[in-house]
């Protein structure tokens, strides 16, 4: 029964999993010459030293982790609003094993979802709730279903207003817990003296702050300059891609506030289609 109830929270993930596109920047520098009224523009190659062989992007990603404090430590209380947005258009009827994994998603809770789910080859639902971070310790209310593109009963509108532990939960921490599993994972790599894919990949400048994109193989990180906070991170597997923006809320603390993933099943004997969605946080 424990590999049924995993394999259930296994497609459950699999059905809430997000992305969106990311943007890259480009830096330049133009100057003037003496009293020229003609400016062009330079690229110029940054070079750093640093002790003991470190290269840059060890550097920036060492500052990341030394500088990583629970949420809890960076400020006492938050209020915020979180609006997510979910679509497939896949048909579960033909998954392998649906029957086993509808019984074990009715044990644990999740059958009214996994029927809707079932139910409508293209789903798509919109969710919303007022989320209260004090000392901690998160409270939601107002838990709302905003738009729905199909007919639902109650009891599945009640079950996805219930189970939205992924829009209510603490998503900072679990960011740079993250990156930190992928540093160590990328490390037991150079030890073996396998490819890690981890390089710095340049900068960019907003206002007066700026920013420093580092490679770790399949992940792209995006670090604020002084206060080393993760201001935009994405990681792809296959064609499946996830990305992720951050927006300075207070000075020096950076909180998610746009997310977007599609997801692909690209299993042999699973149906063809995809599932996204979207997330968005508005911070009072």
């Amino acid at each position: 029964m424990r590999q049924i109830l995993t394999t259930t929270a296994r497609l459950l993930s699999a059905l809430l999993v997000v992305l969106i596109p990311l943007n890259a920047f480009a830096q330049e520098n133009t100057f003037a010459q003496e009293d020229s009224v003609i400016a062009r523009s330079i690229n110029l190659t940054e070079v750093v030293v640093l002790a003991d062989g470190m290269t840059f992007e060890e550097y920036l990603l060492k500052q990341v982790l030394a500088n990583a404090k629970p949420l809890k430590e960076r400020t006492q209380t938050l209020s915020y609003g979180v609006t997510c947005h979910l679509e497939k258009d896949i048909d579960l009827t033909k998954f392998p094993h649906r029957r086993t994994i509808t019984f074990a998603a009715r044990l644990a809770g999740y059958g009214p979802i996994i029927d809707a789910l079932r139910e409508h080859k293209y789903f798509s639902i919109t969710m919303a709730e007022n989320v209260l971070f004090n000392k901690g310790k998160i409270t939601t209310s107002n838990v709302r279903m905003v738009e729905m593109k199909q007919q639902l009963t109650e009891k599945q509108i009640k079950s996805f207003l219930k189970h939205d532990g992924m829009m209510s939960s603490n998503v900072y921490d679990k960011f740079y817990k993250k990156v930190r599993e992928k540093v160590k994972e990328l490390q037991k790599k150079h030890k073996k003296k396998e490819e890690t894919g981890m390089k710095y990949s340049g900068s960019y400048t907003v206002g007066d702050r700026t920013f420093y994109i580092v490679e770790l193989d399949n992940m792209t990180v995006h670090i604020a300059d002084e206060c080393w906070q993760i201001s935009r991170i994405s990681y792809h597997e296959g064609q499946n891609d996830m990305r992720y923006e951050f927006k300075e809320v207070m000075p020096g603390l950076f909180l998610l506030s746009h997310g977007t993933a599609r997801l692909y099943l690209d299993k042999a004997k699973w149906p063809k289609g995809f599932i996204s969605m979207q997330i968005d946080y508005a911070y009072q």
